[in-house]
């Protein structure tokens, strides 16, 4: 296979460091829901170029860091211009895949530029949740649906919250015993509703960015300090001490 081109195999050994549940099975999935589309060579074997393997990184992420259920990211497939995408992401010589240590921190109040409206039927599918455990998080007020004339819908943060919490329930932890996050999360927006309502109060165009811009920033500070804090506590369980 010509060296500008790279076998499924090879794609799979670039990308397993960094998406662990990444397979050819996985791959092949996404090409059939038409997320990827690499070309043939005459034999039939797939053959990726960069401009390919930069859309299946970006749809992986999606997935990871976003809880993107496939139909969205579709979606978003077709709104955005790719090109540009993967001019932004192109290789270059020696370039394995590891992100840049010095690379700016996601926006934490972004969830996605396109609207997500899911019926509970699709959020089951999407999350891999029963209709009962996303009723348990809905009484919990984990998540909370909006309506749309008769139809309950769900957004794109009660997508993150249900997969989230199927990570949670695989460990045999329950709904109910994530309330806790759900207190800890309100008292910790009241303490930064304090900080930004100054800003907020002005009501003017440079002021609200300037609060959005201070709210960002808390939660990702408030997200190491929580980290740092929870390895210290949980220590004598990690040989960390």
């Amino acid at each position: 296979m010509s060296a500008r081109y790279r076998s499924i195999g090879q794609v799979l050994d670039l990308l397993k460091g960094e998406f662990s549940d990444i397979s050819i099975s996985k791959i092949r999935f996404l090409e059939s829901q038409g997320l990827i589309d690499p070309e043939r060579n005459q034999s039939g074997y797939r053959k990726f170029t960069e401009a390919d393997i930069n859309r299946l990184r970006w749809v992986l992420e999606q997935q990871r860091d976003h809880f993107l259920p496939l139909k969205v990211i579709k979606e978003r497939i077709d709104s955005e211009a790719f090109d540009e995408i993967n001019a932004e992401r192109a290789f270059e010589d020696g370039y394995v895949g590891a992100r840049s240590t010095d690379a700016q921190r996601p926006n934490p109040l972004d969830v996605g530029t396109v609207s997500v409206s899911l019926s509970l039927d699709e959020l089951a599918a999407t999350s891999g949740l029963s209709h009962s455990k996303i009723m348990e998080l809905q009484q919990f007020g984990l998540i909370e649906p909006f309506e749309r004339g008769a139809l309950a819908l769900y957004d794109a943060d009660a997508v993150i919250v249900a997969r989230v919490a199927a990570g949670f329930l695989a460990h045999g932890l329950e709904p109910r015993h994530l309330r806790a996050y759900k207190s800890a999360a309100e008292r910790e927006a009241g303490l930064l509703e304090q900080r930004i309502m100054p800003l907020v109060m002005q009501r003017t165009p440079q002021s609200l960015q300037q609060s959005q811009d201070v709210l960002a920033e808390l939660i990702n500070l408030g997200s190491e300090l929580r980290r740092s804090l929870l390895r210290k506590a949980l220590a004598s369980h990690t040989g960390n001490r």
